[in-house]
């Protein structure tokens, strides 16, 4: 079963990371490769995802991260269950490389955009660490 917001692309991977299933959202760039291995038909890919494909299979947890590939740059989430692997995947910004201009603006979105995630991340790390302390008399 897959894990994911509805309408955000997701690739179902088996134990040797082949495609087993696609949502509509992935399914054009991704599924024409089902069966296939997913490092294997994205040059450049394995040393970037591998290490987190690995770690979400070897420790059975979730694994989330920011990543750029392919002029993109997106969060992926990595969730490990009895059949597999399903990567879910969040598009936060897009490189211009077409103009320097164009790239240093990019640049500058995708950083603000990272920050912005990062701080979220940061505040629900401390709220879900308080906890109430009852005083009394």
């Amino acid at each position: 079963m897959a894990v994911a917001v509805e309408a955000a692309p997701y690739v179902v991977l088996d134990d040797e990371y082949r495609v087993v299933e696609t949502s509509w959202a992935a399914d054009a760039g991704v599924g024409p490769h089902c069966g296939e291995n997913l490092l294997d038909y994205f040059p450049g890919s394995r040393p970037l995802f591998l290490p987190y494909l690995e770690e979400a299979q070897r420790t059975r947890r979730i694994v989330e991260f920011a990543q750029y590939f392919e002029g993109h740059v997106a969060e992926v989430r990595i969730v490990p269950d009895a059949s597999g692997l399903t990567l879910v995947w969040e598009p936060l910004c897009t490189l211009d490389v077409l103009t320097m201009d164009g790239l240093r603006e990019s640049l500058r979105h995708a950083l603000d955009t990272l920050r912005a995630r990062e701080d979220a991340l940061h505040r629900e790390v401390v709220r879900s660490s308080l906890r109430v302390v009852e005083g009394g008399r």
